[in-house]
C-alpha cells in the first residue's frame, strides 16, 4: 500500500535534492521479472479478480508472491540502496510464512484505521510473530487509511531511499558502514568525542539531580519551574557571548577551561545542597548552562581543524550520538544516585565528569588550520558576517521556527500520551525513548552516508516531511502508531541536526565559526523558551491533538525558509581524493622565510629567484593568511630565524598582522629579527627581503 505514494515521494525528494530520476533507467537489476510476476499475483488475489479462488489457494499464492520477491532480493543484494526494501520484504515474508499465508493484524489497529476484517490475507487470529504483522494504522480520516507492518514501512522507506540515491548518482550518495568510524581513527577526535560524551553526561546529571533534590526538599513544582527557567535562560546569553568570544581564543584551550569553570559551578551547587540554600544552586545552574552553550559553539567550530573535510558529516554524527547517549546515561545515573544515595553523591559524580572532560580536552592539539579574526572591530565582525550570509541566516531562522513546533509539541506530549492514548504515567517516558531512538538512527544514517553538495537542501525537505508526520501524529488515536510516528520524527530530526552543523562548517568562514554557532544557539534557545511559555495557553485553548497539528504550520514555514535560503550555489565539498589546498613549502631555504597566501605565490617565488645568489630564501604558501598550518610555518621560522609576511591590501591587512603576531609569540626564542609585514603594492619587494636577511 506504500508503493505508489513512496514512488511519488521519492521522485519529489530526488528532484528537490538536485538528483536526476532518469538515472533510474541505468540501474541494472537481476531477475527483475520476479517483481512484476509477484505484483501481478497480488493484484489478482487482492482485487475482484480473485473472488471465487479458494481461501487455501489465495494464501498459497500470497506466500508464493513473497517467495518471488525474496528471490529478487537475493539476486540484487549488492545494491546497498535496496537493503531497507529487501529487509521489509523479508520481514513480511517471515510473518506470512509463520502463519500459513496470512498476515497477523491487530484488532486495535484495524479499528483505528476504520477497516473491517474481511480480507482473507490478514487475520487477527494469526498468533505467530504478531509484532511483525499489521500492528500500526494510518488514521481513518485519511483516504488511504489502512493497517501496516514494520515490513511495509521498510518497503516504503526503501523505495524512497533507492530512488533518491540512484537519482543523485554514485559519486554523491555512496553508503558505507565504515564511514562513521573513520573519524575515530584520529586520536584528537577520539579525545574530543570522549570529552563531549562525559561532559554531556555531567550536564544531565546536574539537571536531573538538582530537579530531584529541589522537589524532594521543597515539594514545590514552582521551584522546579524556576530551576528549569534558570537553566534555559542563560544559554541565550551564553550563545550570544560565544558569538563574540569563541573566535577570539584558541578553541582547543577554551573547551578545557569551560569544563573547569563548570566544575567550579557544580562545587557551588554542592555547597548550596549541603547547606540547604536554593540561591547558590540557582546561580550555579545558570552559570553551568551558559558555559555549556559556549562549549556547544566551540566544539563544532574546532572540529574542521581536527578531521579531514570529507569526514565532517561522520564526525558530527558521532558527536550527536555521544550527546544523545549522554542524555540517557546522565538521567539514569542521577536516578540511581538519588534513589540509593543522595543529591550530594550525584553532584560529586557530576564534578568528576567535568574534571575528566577538561583533562581530555587539554590534550587536544592545535587545529590543522589556524583561523584568526583580528582588529579593533572584531567584536562585532562575527555578528555582521552572520547577518549578511543569506544561506546561513535563513538556515538558522528555519531551525528557530522548527524549535517552536518541537517545543510546543514536547510540552503537550505528556497529556497527549498519558490521557488521550491511555499510556498512563509512563507515557512521556515512552515517547522520549522513541524520540531518542529515532534521533540516534537518523544521526547514524548520516554518518554512513557520503554527504554531497546538495545535502543542505534536505534540511528544508526534512522539515516539511516532519510537518506531515506531525499532522499524522495529531490525527492518530492508536498508541503504537503514535510511538512509531514520534520515532520517525526523531529520525528526520537527527538527520537535519547533523547536516545543520555540517553545512555551517562547509560554508561559513572559519574565522567566524564561533559567531555562527553561538548566535544560532541563542536563536534556537530563545524560540524554545517562547514555545515553553506559550504551551500552557495553547493547551488551555486546544486539545493536545489540535496543538500538535497546529505546530505543523511552524514546520511548513521552517521548511519553506530553509528551501528558499539554500537556493543558489552548491556547497563546495572536498572529495577524499582531492583535499583542499594545504600549507606547503614551495621553495626551500635557510636565511629568510617568506610566508604568504597562494594568491601571491608567484610574487614570492620571483623575489626568491631574484636574490638566490645572495640569500637562501624559503617560500611557504598557505591557502590564505587566515588558514595556515602552524607545524609547517613554525618549522620554517625555526630554521631561518627571520620572517616576512607577504600580503596585499585588498582586505588581508588584519590577517597578516595577526599571523605576524602569532609567529612572534610562538617563535620568540628563535627569531633573530622582528617579523616584518610587506604589502606587494608597496613595491621594491627585493630590497625589503634583502634588508630583513641582513638584519
Amino acid at each position: 500500500m506504500f508503493l505508489l505514494p513512496s514512488i511519488v515521494l521519492g521522485i519529489g525528494l530526488a528532484v528537490t535534492l538536485g538528483g536526476r530520476p532518469r538515472r533510474l533507467a541505468t540501474v541494472q537489476f537481476r531477475l527483475s521479472w520476479t517483481v512484476f510476476l509477484a505484483l501481478g499475483i497480488q493484484v489478482v488475489i487482492f482485487s475482484r479478480l480473485g473472488h471465487g479462488i479458494p481461501v487455501g489457494e489465495v494464501r498459497a499464492l500470497h506466500l508464493g508472491s513473497y517467495g518471488l520477491l525474496l528471490l529478487f532480493a537475493a539476486a540484487n543484494v549488492r545494491i546497498k540502496a535496496l537493503l531497507p526494501l529487501l529487509g521489509g520484504v523479508t520481514l513480511n515474508a517471515i510473518a506470512i510464512s509463520a502463519n500459513g499465508g496470512s498476515m497477523p493484524i491487530s484488532r486495535a489497529a484495524a479499528r483505528a484505521a476504520g477497516m473491517p476484517l474481511l480480507d482473507t490475507n490478514v487475520s487477527p487470529d494469526a498468533h505467530h510473530l504478531r509484532f511483525l504483522g499489521d500492528v500500526f494504522a494510518l488514521p481513518a480520516q485519511l483516504p488511504v487509511a489502512n493497517t501496516f507492518s514494520i515490513g511495509d514501512l521498510l518497503i516504503g522507506l526503501g523505495v524512497v531511499a533507492f530512488i533518491v540515491v540512484a537519482s543523485l548518482g554514485p559519486s554523491e550518495a555512496t553508503l558505507s558502514a565504515s564511514r562513521i568510524v573513520e573519524p575515530l581513527r584520529i586520536g584528537a577526535f577520539r579525545r574530543l568525542a570522549a570529552g563531549r560524551l562525559i561532559s554531556s553526561v555531567g550536564d544531565w546529571l546536574t539537571i536531573a539531580a538538582l530537579i530531584g533534590w529541589i522537589y524532594h526538599t521543597t515539594g514545590s513544582t514552582g521551584n522546579v519551574a524556576v530551576l528549569l527557567l534558570v537553566r534555559l535562560a542563560p544559554p541565550i546569553l551564553g550563545g550570544g557571548l560565544a558569538g563574540f568570544v569563541v573566535d577570539r581564543l584558541p578553541k582547543e584551550r577554551l573547551v578545557a577551561w569551560i569544563e573547569l569553570l563548570r566544575g567550579v559551578a557544580i562545587a557551588v551547587a554542592l555547597y548550596g545542597v549541603a547547606t540547604g540554600q536554593l540561591v547558590p544552586v540557582f546561580v550555579a545552574l545558570a552559570c553551568s548552562g551558559g558555559l555549556a552553550t559556549m562549549s556547544s559553539a566551540a566544539v563544532p567550530s574546532l572540529l574542521p581543524g581536527l578531521v579531514p573535510a570529507p569526514q565532517l558529516p561522520s564526525a558530527n554524527a558521532v558527536l550527536g550520538l555521544a550527546k544523545d547517549g549522554a542524555m540517557a546515561l546522565g538521567a539514569v545515573g542521577a536516578g540511581i544516585a538519588l534513589s540509593w544515595l543522595d543529591a550530594m553523591a550525584a553532584l560529586g559524580a557530576d564534578l568528576a565528569t567535568f574534571v575528566i572532560a577538561a583533562l581530555l580536552f587539554s590534550r587536544l592539539p592545535k587545529p590543522r588550520l589556524v583561523t584568526a579574526e583580528t582588529g579593533g572591530a572584531r567584536v562585532t565582525a562575527g555578528l555582521r558576517y552572520f547577518l549578511t550570509r543569506r544561506r546561513l541566516l535563513f538556515m538558522v531562522l528555519s531551525f528557530g521556527a522548527a524549535t517552536l513546533a518541537t517545543g510546543l509539541t514536547n510540552a503537550s506530549l505528556p497529556r497527549f500520551l498519558e490521557r488521550d492514548l491511555g499510556f498512563g504515567a509512563g507515557g512521556y517516558g515512552f515517547g522520549i525513548a522513541a524520540l531518542a531512538t529515532g534521533l540516534a538512527l537518523g544521526q547514524g544514517l548520516v554518518g554512513f552516508t557520503r554527504v554531497g553538495p546538495t545535502a543542505g537542501r534536505w534540511i528544508g525537505v526534512g522539515l516539511l516531511v516532519m510537518s506531515g508526520l506531525f499532522v499524522l501524529l495529531g490525527m492518530t488515536q492508536h498508541a503504537p502508531t503514535a510511538l512509531l510516528l514520534i520515532g520517525l520524527i526523531g529520525f528526520v530530526d537527527g538527520t537535519t541536526d547533523v547536516l545543520f552543523e555540517t553545512v555551517i562548517q562547509r560554508e561559513a568562514d572559519p574565522r567566524h565559526y564561533g559567531a555562527v554557532f553561538g548566535f544560532a544557539s541563542a536563536c534556537i534557545t530563545t524560540t524554545m523558551l517562547g514555545a515553553v511559555a506559550v504551551a500552557p495557553f495553547a493547551n488551555e485553548l486546544l486539545a493536545p491533538h489540535g496543538v500538535i497539528m497546529g505546530t505543523s504550520l511552524f514546520l511548513v514555514a521552517a521548511g519553506g525558509i530553509a528551501l528558499v535560503g539554500m537556493r543558489g550555489s552548491r556547497a563546495t565539498v572536498p572529495s577524499e581524493e582531492h583535499q583542499p589546498p594545504v600549507t606547503e613549502v614551495l621553495r626551500p631555504g635557510k636565511d629568510v622565510s617568506i610566508v604568504t597566501s597562494r594568491a601571491l605565490a608567484e610574487e614570492a617565488k620571483a623575489v626568491a629567484a631574484e636574490l638566490e645568489r645572495e640569500f637562501s630564501i624559503e617560500v611557504v604558501v598557505a591557502p590564505s593568511l587566515g588558514e595556515w598550518d602552524p607545524e609547517i610555518v613554525l618549522a620554517s621560522v625555526e630554521k631561518s630565524s627571520k620572517v616576512i609576511v607577504l600580503h596585499d591590501n585588498s582586505g588581508n591587512e588584519l590577517l597578516a598582522a595577526d599571523l605576524a603576531a602569532t609567529i612572534g609569540e610562538e617563535c620568540f626564542q628563535d627569531l633573530d629579527a622582528p617579523v616584518q609585514r610587506v604589502a606587494v603594492e608597496d613595491g621594491d619587494l627585493a630590497s625589503r627581503v634583502r634588508q630583513q636577511a641582513e638584519s
